[in-house]
């Protein structure tokens, strides 16, 4: 058996996107990890991971246990965007 590995693919830009944690301000999300895992059988499987500066690096936000997951920052809601999608629905 080998060791379980994970590779980073792809980073995207995270603007506008606040990490959850339990008891715990909200952290902005600096991008989004396409990671590709492998474990230690060999099965490879890939996942989308926020990551955020937290202390001194920047880390994925689900490898804390009070991680509780994603939220869209107040501020960057655009009202007439909003709006405009609802008129083209009608």
């Amino acid at each position: 058996m080998s060791e379980a590995k994970e590779r980073i693919l792809q980073l995207l830009p995270a603007e506008g996107w606040d990490a959850m944690f339990e008891d715990e301000d909200n952290v902005a999300v600096v991008c989004f990890a396409l990671v590709e895992s492998t474990d230690e059988e060999g099965a490879v499987s890939s996942a989308v991971r926020p990551m955020a500066a937290i202390g001194d690096a920047i880390e994925f936000c689900d490898d804390y246990p009070n991680y509780v997951g994603l939220t869209r920052g107040e501020e960057d809601w655009d009202e007439e965007e909003e709006d405009e999608e609802e008129e083209e629905e009608e």
